[in-house]
């Protein structure tokens, strides 16, 4: 029987009265504005994406008997909105910046995805399959090496994304396995991905480049040049994701069969501690 998935509430707070270790500059990452803003970006995305993949997989809840699976789900839902409650708080700090046209798209996608949810149920769950793999390989790459992804942000930021990628590795095979017992034809996860890696990578960059504008750096060379070693450089976020990106598009294909069991280990003891807060 697969392990139950906990929702945890963590303590930490990027802003507000709650806000741990002050509130984070404008250029965040060690990396610079492009790392910074690359984060904001795909931050940005989470609050409207989250709730979309919650709706997705509770949409077929009445299609599944199998209990176990129904438990995973309720976890899944769990975790995913508490992720979408604090990188709400995430996109606060952009509006706080004034970064107001990220709040005016998240509200114009947000209405797209409701839709596409009450027209096309089985592709927006597989969809959500899809960004689950993707989501899952980035929380990959950001925990497998913390002391080069995690420790280069600030202290406020560091813990919501060492947790937000801890749960995503450990609630990765949900939306699929929900997938595989309602729609369990191949065609549409392939569609499905093709969809979703575009509409995150158009999403993102858009996002990034918005962000950049507003610090007067969209056209400056040397931070695109930053940015792209940032990503694709001999160390980069995205280098050596191409295999388990891949794999999606296998016939046997399942999330499972990337064991991250060592990993959730060896990063939980810190990520423990950060749930609990700073007077823990």
């Amino acid at each position: 029987m697969a392990d139950a998935i906990p929702i945890r509430r963590p303590a930490f707070s990027l802003a507000g009265p709650g806000a741990t270790s002050g509130r984070p500059p404008r250029h965040w990452h060690a990396a610079g504005p492009f790392a910074s803003h690359f984060f904001d970006a795909l931050s940005s995305t989470f609050p409207f994406g989250e709730a979309f993949f919650v709706r997705s997989v509770l949409a077929q809840r009445d299609r599944i008997t199998d209990p176990e699976l129904l438990a995973r789900i309720r976890g899944f839902a769990g975790q995913e909105g508490q992720h979408s409650r604090l990188h709400d708080e995430h996109v606060d700090l952009l509006l706080a910046d004034g970064d107001r046209l990220i709040t005016v798209r998240n509200r114009f996608i947000d209405r797209i995805l409701r839709f596409q949810n009450r027209r096309w149920p089985m592709l927006s769950l597989a969809l959500t399959a899809a960004l689950e793999h993707l989501t899952a390989i980035l929380a990959r790459a950001l925990l497998a090496d913390g002391a080069r992804r995690t420790h280069a942000m600030h202290p406020a930021m560091a813990p919501l994304w060492r947790w937000h990628a801890f749960e995503e590795a450990e609630h990765k095979a949900v939306a699929f396995d929900v997938l595989l017992r309602v729609a369990p034809g191949r065609s549409r996860r392939i569609v499905a991905m093709g969809i979703a890696s575009f509409f995150l990578a158009f999403e993102t960059t858009l996002r990034t480049a918005y962000l950049l504008g507003k610090d007067g750096l969209l056209f400056d060379r040397a931070t695109w040049s930053a940015g792209l070693r940032f990503l694709f450089g001999a160390e980069g976020l995205l280098r050596d994701t191409g295999p388990a990106y891949r794999a999606w598009y296998a016939r046997d294909f399942h999330p499972d069969g990337t064991d991250d069991s060592a990993l959730l280990a060896a990063s939980w003891p810190v990520i423990d501690r950060e749930l609990a807060g700073p007077a823990a």
